[in-house]
Protein backbone atom coordinates (compact mmCIF):
# COMPACT_ATOMS: atom_id res chain seq x y z
CA UNK A 1 0.00 0.00 0.00
CA UNK A 2 1.39 3.79 -1.03
CA UNK A 3 2.27 5.77 1.39
CA UNK A 4 -0.77 8.73 2.07
CA UNK A 5 0.21 12.01 0.50
CA UNK A 6 0.00 15.23 2.80
CA UNK A 7 -3.24 17.33 1.17
CA UNK A 8 -2.60 20.08 3.64
CA UNK A 9 -2.90 23.53 1.91
CA UNK A 10 -0.85 26.53 2.25
CA UNK A 11 -2.60 28.51 5.54
CA UNK A 12 -2.16 31.81 5.51
CA UNK A 13 -1.34 33.65 8.61
CA UNK A 14 -1.39 36.76 10.05
CA UNK A 15 1.37 37.99 12.79
CA UNK A 16 0.85 40.92 14.93
CA UNK A 17 3.62 43.52 15.79
CA UNK A 18 5.07 43.23 19.37
CA UNK A 19 6.11 46.17 21.88
CA UNK A 20 9.36 45.09 23.68
CA UNK A 21 10.28 48.17 24.71
CA UNK A 22 8.94 50.45 27.60
CA UNK A 23 9.14 54.55 27.97
CA UNK A 24 13.11 55.10 29.58
CA UNK A 25 11.45 58.72 31.20
CA UNK A 26 10.58 57.62 34.85
CA UNK A 27 11.57 60.54 36.18
CA UNK A 28 10.11 61.73 39.58
CA UNK A 29 7.32 64.36 39.54
CA UNK A 30 6.05 64.08 42.94
CA UNK A 31 6.52 66.46 46.24
CA UNK A 32 6.68 65.81 49.42
CA UNK A 33 5.47 68.40 52.53
CA UNK A 34 9.12 67.68 54.23
CA UNK A 35 11.60 70.08 54.09
CA UNK A 36 14.59 69.07 51.68
CA UNK A 37 16.82 70.59 49.41
CA UNK A 38 16.84 69.63 46.40
CA UNK A 39 18.85 69.70 43.26
CA UNK A 40 17.22 69.31 39.50
CA UNK A 41 16.13 66.32 38.83
CA UNK A 42 18.10 64.98 35.26
CA UNK A 43 16.60 63.26 33.00
CA UNK A 44 16.78 59.52 33.21
CA UNK A 45 19.07 57.71 31.63
CA UNK A 46 20.01 54.27 31.10
CA UNK A 47 22.75 52.24 30.86
CA UNK A 48 23.11 48.03 29.98
CA UNK A 49 25.01 45.82 32.89
CA UNK A 50 25.42 42.20 32.94
CA UNK A 51 25.30 42.08 36.93
CA UNK A 52 22.58 39.83 37.61
CA UNK A 53 21.83 36.43 38.35
CA UNK A 54 20.49 33.80 35.40
CA UNK A 55 21.59 34.72 31.93
CA UNK A 56 20.76 32.45 29.47
CA UNK A 57 23.05 31.63 26.26
CA UNK A 58 19.41 31.31 24.07
CA UNK A 59 17.73 34.51 24.99
CA UNK A 60 15.22 35.70 22.34
CA UNK A 61 15.83 37.63 19.44
CA UNK A 62 13.80 40.94 19.21
CA UNK A 63 11.32 41.59 16.73
CA UNK A 64 12.75 45.00 15.56
CA UNK A 65 10.25 47.42 13.69
CA UNK A 66 12.27 46.65 10.06
CA UNK A 67 11.29 42.55 10.96
CA UNK A 68 7.68 42.82 11.93
CA UNK A 69 6.06 39.81 9.90
CA UNK A 70 2.52 41.27 8.43
CA UNK A 71 1.82 37.30 6.68
CA UNK A 72 3.29 33.48 6.96
CA UNK A 73 2.79 30.89 4.85
CA UNK A 74 3.02 27.00 6.16
CA UNK A 75 5.40 25.30 3.64
CA UNK A 76 4.25 21.03 4.46
CA UNK A 77 7.76 19.11 5.11
CA UNK A 78 8.65 16.19 6.82
CA UNK A 79 10.77 15.59 10.10
CA UNK A 80 13.10 13.69 8.22
CA UNK A 81 14.32 17.37 6.05
CA UNK A 82 15.81 18.44 9.96
CA UNK A 83 18.46 15.69 9.98
CA UNK A 84 22.15 16.34 9.25
CA UNK A 85 22.49 14.01 6.46
CA UNK A 86 23.47 17.22 4.48
CA UNK A 87 25.23 18.73 6.66
CA UNK A 88 27.92 15.42 7.23
CA UNK A 89 29.45 15.80 3.85
CA UNK A 90 30.64 19.60 5.04
CA UNK A 91 32.47 18.45 8.07
CA UNK A 92 35.67 17.83 6.61
CA UNK A 93 35.55 21.50 5.09
CA UNK A 94 34.65 23.11 8.37
CA UNK A 95 37.52 21.59 10.18
CA UNK A 96 39.83 22.94 7.27
CA UNK A 97 38.25 26.35 7.39
CA UNK A 98 38.85 26.78 11.45
CA UNK A 99 42.04 25.55 10.83
CA UNK A 100 42.69 28.81 8.96
CA UNK A 101 41.08 31.00 11.77
CA UNK A 102 41.03 29.65 14.96
CA UNK A 103 43.76 32.30 15.85
CA UNK A 104 42.49 35.26 14.07
CA UNK A 105 41.27 36.42 17.44
CA UNK A 106 43.83 35.43 19.66
CA UNK A 107 41.88 33.75 21.85
CA UNK A 108 44.82 32.72 24.54
CA UNK A 109 42.58 29.20 25.60
CA UNK A 110 43.01 27.78 22.50
CA UNK A 111 45.46 25.40 21.74
CA UNK A 112 46.30 21.66 19.27
CA UNK A 113 44.82 18.51 21.38
CA UNK A 114 47.83 16.59 22.10
CA UNK A 115 45.96 12.76 22.93
CA UNK A 116 49.90 12.18 24.76
CA UNK A 117 49.23 14.37 27.42
CA UNK A 118 48.91 12.62 30.71
CA UNK A 119 46.21 12.95 32.94
CA UNK A 120 47.55 16.09 35.02
CA UNK A 121 48.10 17.80 32.21
CA UNK A 122 44.75 17.53 30.62
CA UNK A 123 43.50 18.36 34.12
CA UNK A 124 45.19 21.35 34.19
CA UNK A 125 43.89 22.08 30.40
CA UNK A 126 40.39 21.25 31.57
CA UNK A 127 40.63 24.39 34.42
CA UNK A 128 42.19 26.68 31.98
CA UNK A 129 39.21 25.56 29.51
CA UNK A 130 36.61 25.97 31.70
CA UNK A 131 37.16 29.18 33.24
CA UNK A 132 37.03 30.68 29.11
CA UNK A 133 34.03 29.89 29.04
CA UNK A 134 32.56 30.51 31.91
CA UNK A 135 34.05 34.50 31.69
CA UNK A 136 32.56 33.97 27.88
CA UNK A 137 29.47 33.25 29.05
CA UNK A 138 26.97 36.51 28.00
CA UNK A 139 30.32 38.38 27.73
CA UNK A 140 32.71 39.44 24.29
CA UNK A 141 35.91 37.89 23.36
CA UNK A 142 37.76 40.82 23.39
CA UNK A 143 36.64 42.09 26.90
CA UNK A 144 37.38 38.56 28.29
CA UNK A 145 41.04 38.14 27.38
CA UNK A 146 42.82 40.29 29.77
CA UNK A 147 40.48 39.24 32.22
CA UNK A 148 41.59 35.55 31.92
CA UNK A 149 45.30 36.40 31.67
CA UNK A 150 44.83 37.49 34.85
CA UNK A 151 42.68 34.97 36.61
CA UNK A 152 45.65 32.67 35.52
CA UNK A 153 48.59 34.84 37.19
CA UNK A 154 46.75 34.65 40.61
CA UNK A 155 44.97 31.61 40.41
CA UNK A 156 47.54 29.07 37.85
CA UNK A 157 46.02 25.64 38.53
CA UNK A 158 42.23 25.03 40.38
CA UNK A 159 44.13 24.15 43.74
CA UNK A 160 45.17 27.36 43.90
CA UNK A 161 41.77 29.15 43.75
CA UNK A 162 40.15 26.38 45.70
CA UNK A 163 42.33 27.75 48.50
CA UNK A 164 40.68 30.92 48.45
CA UNK A 165 38.16 31.61 51.65
CA UNK A 166 37.08 35.20 50.81
CA UNK A 167 35.32 35.62 47.87
CA UNK A 168 36.44 39.47 47.41
CA UNK A 169 39.53 38.43 46.46
CA UNK A 170 37.34 36.67 43.93
CA UNK A 171 35.29 39.38 42.61
CA UNK A 172 38.03 42.09 43.00
CA UNK A 173 39.66 40.21 39.93
CA UNK A 174 35.89 39.90 38.23
CA UNK A 175 35.19 43.46 38.83
CA UNK A 176 33.90 45.07 35.61
CA UNK A 177 33.42 41.79 33.57
CA UNK A 178 29.61 41.61 35.16
CA UNK A 179 27.56 38.39 36.34
CA UNK A 180 29.15 37.78 39.25
CA UNK A 181 27.20 35.00 40.04
CA UNK A 182 29.24 33.12 37.94
CA UNK A 183 32.65 33.71 39.93
CA UNK A 184 31.40 32.72 43.08
CA UNK A 185 29.98 29.53 41.22
CA UNK A 186 33.65 29.39 39.76
CA UNK A 187 35.12 29.49 43.49
CA UNK A 188 32.43 26.90 44.78
CA UNK A 189 32.96 24.31 41.76
CA UNK A 190 36.97 24.31 41.91
CA UNK A 191 36.68 23.28 46.40
CA UNK A 192 34.40 20.51 44.91
CA UNK A 193 36.73 19.35 42.34
CA UNK A 194 39.67 19.67 44.63
CA UNK A 195 37.82 18.03 47.66
CA UNK A 196 35.77 15.42 46.06
CA UNK A 197 37.70 14.77 42.32
CA UNK A 198 41.62 15.21 43.70
CA UNK A 199 42.20 18.11 41.80
CA UNK A 200 41.12 16.72 38.10
CA UNK A 201 37.93 17.94 35.95
CA UNK A 202 35.96 15.28 35.70
CA UNK A 203 36.25 13.76 31.86
CA UNK A 204 32.83 12.26 32.38
CA UNK A 205 30.43 14.79 31.04
CA UNK A 206 27.44 13.51 33.18
CA UNK A 207 29.17 13.78 36.25
CA UNK A 208 30.67 17.16 34.98
CA UNK A 209 27.54 18.82 34.62
CA UNK A 210 26.04 17.22 37.57
CA UNK A 211 28.85 17.61 40.43
CA UNK A 212 30.42 20.89 39.86
CA UNK A 213 28.78 24.17 40.65
CA UNK A 214 28.65 26.65 37.23
CA UNK A 215 28.77 23.68 34.56
CA UNK A 216 25.75 23.01 32.66
CA UNK A 217 24.96 21.15 29.17
CA UNK A 218 27.04 23.33 27.16
CA UNK A 219 29.93 23.84 28.94
CA UNK A 220 30.47 20.14 30.83
CA UNK A 221 30.15 19.31 26.74
CA UNK A 222 32.70 21.93 25.69
CA UNK A 223 35.28 21.55 28.40
CA UNK A 224 35.12 17.16 28.25
CA UNK A 225 35.40 18.03 24.43
CA UNK A 226 38.25 19.99 24.12
CA UNK A 227 40.37 18.98 27.14
CA UNK A 228 39.98 15.66 26.76
CA UNK A 229 38.62 14.66 23.68
CA UNK A 230 35.19 13.39 24.91
CA UNK A 231 32.85 13.01 21.64
CA UNK A 232 30.50 15.29 23.24
CA UNK A 233 27.92 18.31 21.94
CA UNK A 234 28.48 22.18 22.92
CA UNK A 235 25.72 23.82 21.96
CA UNK A 236 25.83 27.87 22.99
CA UNK A 237 23.16 30.66 21.81
CA UNK A 238 25.32 31.08 18.36
CA UNK A 239 25.40 27.17 17.45
CA UNK A 240 21.50 27.46 18.38
CA UNK A 241 21.10 30.17 16.06
CA UNK A 242 23.70 28.45 13.64
CA UNK A 243 21.61 24.56 13.76
CA UNK A 244 18.47 26.58 13.30
CA UNK A 245 19.62 28.11 9.56
CA UNK A 246 21.76 24.30 8.77
CA UNK A 247 18.36 21.75 9.77
CA UNK A 248 15.63 25.01 8.49
CA UNK A 249 13.99 24.92 12.48
CA UNK A 250 11.36 27.56 12.22
CA UNK A 251 9.88 27.72 15.74
CA UNK A 252 11.02 28.98 18.90
CA UNK A 253 14.32 28.09 19.95
CA UNK A 254 13.59 27.71 23.36
CA UNK A 255 11.06 24.70 22.99
CA UNK A 256 12.03 21.50 23.79
CA UNK A 257 10.82 20.36 20.19
CA UNK A 258 13.82 22.61 19.02
CA UNK A 259 15.98 22.16 21.47
CA UNK A 260 16.08 18.08 21.76
CA UNK A 261 16.21 18.17 17.33
CA UNK A 262 19.14 20.70 17.71
CA UNK A 263 21.27 18.58 20.47
CA UNK A 264 20.58 15.31 19.11
CA UNK A 265 21.69 16.95 15.42
CA UNK A 266 25.17 18.31 17.40
CA UNK A 267 25.34 14.59 18.85
CA UNK A 268 25.12 13.24 15.56
CA UNK A 269 27.94 15.45 13.76
CA UNK A 270 30.62 15.42 16.80
CA UNK A 271 30.07 11.02 16.52
CA UNK A 272 31.63 11.39 13.47
CA UNK A 273 34.49 13.34 13.82
CA UNK A 274 37.98 12.23 15.73
CA UNK A 275 38.76 15.77 16.56
CA UNK A 276 35.22 16.68 18.36
CA UNK A 277 36.55 19.69 20.35
CA UNK A 278 37.67 21.16 17.01
CA UNK A 279 34.27 20.76 15.33
CA UNK A 280 32.20 22.08 18.54
CA UNK A 281 34.72 25.33 18.44
CA UNK A 282 34.55 25.23 14.60
CA UNK A 283 30.61 25.30 15.20
CA UNK A 284 30.82 28.41 17.62
CA UNK A 285 33.74 30.19 15.67
CA UNK A 286 31.17 30.03 12.56
CA UNK A 287 28.21 31.14 14.44
CA UNK A 288 30.44 34.06 15.99
CA UNK A 289 31.81 35.21 12.87
CA UNK A 290 29.59 34.33 9.57
CA UNK A 291 26.44 32.76 10.33
CA UNK A 292 25.33 35.59 12.22
CA UNK A 293 22.17 37.30 13.55
CA UNK A 294 22.29 40.34 10.18
CA UNK A 295 24.07 39.97 7.75
CA UNK A 296 25.96 36.05 7.79
CA UNK A 297 28.78 35.68 5.38
CA UNK A 298 26.64 32.99 3.57
CA UNK A 299 29.58 33.05 0.25
CA UNK A 300 32.07 32.34 2.96
CA UNK A 301 30.33 29.64 4.71
CA UNK A 302 31.59 26.10 4.75
CA UNK A 303 28.72 24.64 5.37
CA UNK A 304 26.78 26.29 2.45
CA UNK A 305 25.98 23.10 0.61
CA UNK A 306 24.77 21.55 3.93
CA UNK A 307 22.61 24.79 4.84
CA UNK A 308 18.68 23.65 4.47
CA UNK A 309 18.14 27.75 4.94
CA UNK A 310 20.17 28.64 2.21
CA UNK A 311 18.97 25.84 0.26
CA UNK A 312 15.55 27.73 0.25
CA UNK A 313 16.74 30.80 -1.17
CA UNK A 314 16.86 28.88 -4.58
CA UNK A 315 13.52 26.76 -4.20
CA UNK A 316 10.84 26.04 -2.09
CA UNK A 317 9.94 23.16 0.48
CA UNK A 318 6.00 22.93 -1.05
CA UNK A 319 6.73 19.42 -2.26
CA UNK A 320 3.68 17.23 -0.81
CA UNK A 321 4.97 15.32 2.02
CA UNK A 322 5.16 11.64 0.94
CA UNK A 323 4.18 10.20 4.81
CA UNK A 324 1.78 11.98 6.36
CA UNK A 325 3.31 10.08 9.75
CA UNK A 326 6.33 12.07 8.75
CA UNK A 327 4.85 15.26 8.57
CA UNK A 328 6.89 17.85 10.78
CA UNK A 329 4.83 19.28 13.52
CA UNK A 330 7.27 21.40 14.74
CA UNK A 331 7.89 24.50 12.49
CA UNK A 332 5.54 27.44 12.60
CA UNK A 333 5.01 29.81 9.50
CA UNK A 334 7.84 31.10 7.21
CA UNK A 335 7.61 34.82 6.91
CA UNK A 336 6.19 35.24 3.11
CA UNK A 337 8.63 38.41 3.08
CA UNK A 338 11.91 38.29 3.21
CA UNK A 339 13.38 35.71 1.72
CA UNK A 340 17.31 35.50 3.50
CA UNK A 341 18.31 32.84 5.70
CA UNK A 342 17.37 35.24 8.73
CA UNK A 343 14.05 34.08 8.80
CA UNK A 344 15.77 31.45 10.84
CA UNK A 345 15.65 31.18 13.77
CA UNK A 346 12.27 32.41 14.04
CA UNK A 347 11.57 35.35 15.74
CA UNK A 348 9.77 36.03 19.26
CA UNK A 349 8.49 38.65 21.50
CA UNK A 350 11.19 38.89 24.51
CA UNK A 351 9.94 39.10 27.68
CA UNK A 352 9.20 42.76 29.48
CA UNK A 353 12.14 43.03 31.69
CA UNK A 354 10.11 43.77 35.29
CA UNK A 355 10.37 47.18 36.68
CA UNK A 356 12.03 47.98 40.56
CA UNK A 357 13.21 50.82 42.33
CA UNK A 358 15.43 51.70 45.08
CA UNK A 359 15.91 54.47 47.05
CA UNK A 360 20.31 54.74 47.63
CA UNK A 361 21.28 56.56 50.58
CA UNK A 362 24.99 58.02 50.41
CA UNK A 363 25.52 58.83 54.28
CA UNK A 364 29.31 61.05 54.06
CA UNK A 365 31.16 61.27 57.16
CA UNK A 366 33.39 64.31 57.99
CA UNK A 367 34.25 67.74 55.97
CA UNK A 368 35.10 67.61 52.50
CA UNK A 369 38.58 66.05 51.89
CA UNK A 370 40.54 63.13 51.10
CA UNK A 371 39.75 61.94 55.36
CA UNK A 372 35.70 62.36 54.57
CA UNK A 373 34.32 58.38 54.81
CA UNK A 374 30.86 56.77 53.25
CA UNK A 375 29.28 54.34 54.56
CA UNK A 376 29.01 50.96 52.17
CA UNK A 377 26.76 48.04 52.95
CA UNK A 378 27.55 44.47 51.73
CA UNK A 379 24.69 42.48 49.85
CA UNK A 380 24.00 38.62 50.86
CA UNK A 381 25.76 36.27 49.56
CA UNK A 382 23.21 34.54 46.82
CA UNK A 383 21.06 36.97 44.78
CA UNK A 384 21.05 39.39 42.90
CA UNK A 385 24.88 41.39 42.50
CA UNK A 386 25.60 38.97 45.23
CA UNK A 387 28.40 39.69 47.95
CA UNK A 388 28.71 43.10 45.79
CA UNK A 389 29.29 46.26 48.38
CA UNK A 390 26.62 49.28 47.61
CA UNK A 391 25.80 52.65 49.41
CA UNK A 392 23.07 51.87 52.16
CA UNK A 393 19.71 50.81 49.60
CA UNK A 394 15.91 50.44 50.46
CA UNK A 395 14.23 48.39 47.20
CA UNK A 396 10.72 49.81 46.79
CA UNK A 397 7.56 49.33 44.54
CA UNK A 398 8.16 50.66 40.59
CA UNK A 399 8.56 54.38 41.46
CA UNK A 400 9.57 56.41 44.53
CA UNK A 401 7.65 59.39 45.46
CA UNK A 402 9.50 62.52 47.12
CA UNK A 403 8.28 61.01 51.02
CA UNK A 404 8.81 57.58 49.84
CA UNK A 405 12.57 58.57 49.57
CA UNK A 406 13.31 60.29 52.50
CA UNK A 407 11.40 58.16 54.91
CA UNK A 408 13.45 55.51 53.01
CA UNK A 409 16.74 57.66 54.13
CA UNK A 410 15.36 57.99 57.50
CA UNK A 411 14.66 54.09 57.92
CA UNK A 412 18.50 53.78 56.98
CA UNK A 413 19.70 56.42 59.64
CA UNK A 414 17.51 55.11 62.25
CA UNK A 415 19.39 51.84 62.34
CA UNK A 416 22.77 53.72 62.16
CA UNK A 417 21.24 55.31 65.77
CA UNK A 418 18.05 55.70 66.46
CA UNK A 419 17.62 58.62 68.00
CA UNK A 420 19.15 60.58 65.43
CA UNK A 421 16.82 58.97 62.54
CA UNK A 422 13.53 60.56 64.49
CA UNK A 423 16.18 64.39 65.02
CA UNK A 424 14.75 65.62 61.61
CA UNK A 425 16.73 69.03 62.66
CA UNK A 426 19.49 67.16 62.92
CA UNK A 427 20.54 66.42 58.98
CA UNK A 428 19.57 67.38 55.58
CA UNK A 429 19.01 65.19 52.71
CA UNK A 430 19.48 66.36 49.80
CA UNK A 431 17.65 64.37 46.73
CA UNK A 432 20.42 64.03 43.99
CA UNK A 433 17.84 62.68 41.41
CA UNK A 434 17.33 59.29 39.72
CA UNK A 435 18.78 57.25 36.71
CA UNK A 436 17.53 54.55 34.98
CA UNK A 437 19.77 51.25 35.23
CA UNK A 438 19.03 48.27 32.85
CA UNK A 439 19.93 44.53 33.76
CA UNK A 440 19.10 42.16 31.48
CA UNK A 441 16.01 40.89 33.38
CA UNK A 442 15.26 44.48 35.34
CA UNK A 443 14.64 47.59 34.61
CA UNK A 444 15.53 49.38 38.20
CA UNK A 445 15.07 52.88 38.30
CA UNK A 446 17.69 54.50 41.39
CA UNK A 447 16.66 57.21 43.10
CA UNK A 448 19.81 59.05 44.78
CA UNK A 449 19.71 60.92 48.44
CA UNK A 450 22.88 62.32 50.05
CA UNK A 451 22.87 63.06 53.36
CA UNK A 452 26.31 64.89 55.49
CA UNK A 453 27.44 64.42 59.12
CA UNK A 454 30.06 66.01 60.54
CA UNK A 455 30.82 63.20 63.34
CA UNK A 456 29.41 60.10 63.99
CA UNK A 457 28.07 60.37 67.13
CA UNK A 458 26.55 57.45 68.27
CA UNK A 459 26.06 56.00 64.95
CA UNK A 460 26.82 52.05 65.25
CA UNK A 461 26.92 50.14 61.63
CA UNK A 462 26.11 46.67 61.28
CA UNK A 463 28.21 43.37 60.69
CA UNK A 464 27.48 43.63 56.66
CA UNK A 465 28.72 47.44 56.73
CA UNK A 466 31.36 49.78 57.13
CA UNK A 467 32.95 53.36 56.87
CA UNK A 468 35.44 53.40 53.82
CA UNK A 469 37.61 56.35 52.57
CA UNK A 470 35.47 57.96 50.27
CA UNK A 471 38.42 57.67 47.87
CA UNK A 472 38.94 54.31 48.16
CA UNK A 473 35.72 53.62 46.74
CA UNK A 474 37.49 52.63 42.94
CA UNK A 475 38.86 49.73 44.84
CA UNK A 476 35.58 48.37 46.19
CA UNK A 477 34.11 45.61 44.37
CA UNK A 478 30.60 47.22 43.70
CA UNK A 479 28.37 46.88 40.79
CA UNK A 480 27.99 49.18 38.04
CA UNK A 481 24.89 50.85 39.55
CA UNK A 482 27.29 51.91 42.59
CA UNK A 483 29.30 52.76 40.25
CA UNK A 484 26.69 55.25 39.05
CA UNK A 485 25.19 56.45 42.20
CA UNK A 486 28.68 57.71 43.59
CA UNK A 487 29.55 60.12 39.97
CA UNK A 488 26.15 61.19 41.71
Amino acid sequence: MSARKSTRSRKEVDYGGFDVELDANDNNASSSSRPAKRRKTTTAKTAADADYEGASDTDDLVLDDADLLPRGTVMPHSRSSHRTDNVVPCIGALLKWFGRVKNTRGMPWRHEYDATLDDEAKAQRAYEVLVSEIMLQQTQVATVIPYYYAWLKRFPTIHDLAAVDDIEEVNALWKGLGYYRRASLLLKGAKKVVDDFDGRIPSDIKVLERDVSAVGRYTAGAVCSIAYGVKAPAVDGNVFRLFSRLLALHAPLKSKPVQDIIWDAASTLVSKTDRPGDLNQAFIELGSTICKPTSPLCGECPLQKGCGAYSLLTKLSEEAVQDIEDACSVCEPFPSTGNTVTRFPMKVAKKKARLEASVVTVIRLGPPGAGRMVLMSQRPAKGLLAGLWEFPTVDLKEEATMTAQLDATRSVITGLDPGLGDDEESYTPVVLGNFLHLFSHIRKTYYVVCVDFLSAKNMKVGKNSKWVKETDFGSMNVGKGSEKNAMG
